[in-house]
């Protein structure tokens, strides 16, 4: 049984700004080529997705409190070694972002580049959803140490299946925080956070795949937030709502 340490370890790790303690983790995923998934992009700590040749996205966790040398994006490639590696100047966080006692709420931000990227095959922008989506089919892209507790090689693919908050509270444990948070908060988690898990009893996500993008096809659905510390344990993860930030991005970017 999942601990309630789960969700506080998480959270507290993800805050903490010492890049060497954010590991990006997906275990036993799908090695799959940039090709396939070219909106992706990584940073020194998380993962992001490309929404245009100027513009990124984000949790907001992921650069809050990053130093200056850490300010890169690395596009277009399988690891951090074959990518390409690009600056940015500008960081938007939602003006509503906070911690409400466990749970990062409006977990979500926007990266400006230095400069435009070259777009190409291995870099592309992936769509903003149009309305919410009602499928239960989604999909996540990251990297990172992997089940061999090494850095992979390569970007990981994970098949999910997405969660109503009714069905999320029943894999949650009986804390009275917690627990209490999540039931009492219902409508937020139904409009703002998705909760999702795979089909088969696997892990998922794990710290420093925040901000890593949830997808359907070629729409992003969400971005990756909060999930447990015990990376082989782990079944849940909580991901922003995408659908439900399209103005508040379009306001900034004019996409």
């Amino acid at each position: 049984m999942i601990s309630y340490i789960f969700f506080y370890l998480f959270v507290s790790v993800l805050a903490n700004d010492k890049s060497n303690e954010i590991k990006s983790r997906i275990f036993y995923g799908e090695s799959v080529k940039i090709e396939d998934y070219p909106f992706y992009a990584g940073l020194a700590n998380c993962g992001a997705a490309i929404l245009s040749d100027v513009w990124i996205l984000t949790a907001a966790h992921c650069v809050v409190r990053v130093p200056r040398l850490a300010n890169y994006v690395w596009v277009g490639g399988e690891s951090y070694a074959n990518s390409k590696k690009v600056t940015y100047n500008q960081v938007i966080v939602h003006h509503k972002y906070k911690y409400d006692n466990i749970i990062p709420l409006h977990d979500v931000a926007l990266i400006k580049l230095s400069e435009p990227l070259e777009l190409s095959e291995k870099v592309k922008p992936i769509k903003l959803p149009s309305t919410q989506s009602t499928g239960t089919k989604i999909a996540l892209v990251g990297r990172g140490v992997d089940e061999t507790n090494h850095i992979s090689e390569n970007l990981k693919k994970l098949d999910l299946v997405r969660l109503s908050p009714e069905q999320c509270l029943t894999y949650i444990p009986f804390d009275p925080i917690l627990y209490n948070i999540v039931k009492q908060n219902l409508k937020f988690f139904g409009k703002a956070i998705i909760c999702a898990k795979r089909e088969e009893d696997l892990p998922s996500i794990c710290q420093g795949d925040s901000g890593s993008p949830l997808f359907s096809n070629d729409t992003l659905i969400g971005l990756a937030s909060f999930g447990g510390p015990e990376c082989a344990e782990n079944r849940l993860g909580f991901y922003v709502n995408v659908q439900s930030y399209v103005p508040w991005i379009k306001q900034h970017t004019g996409l």
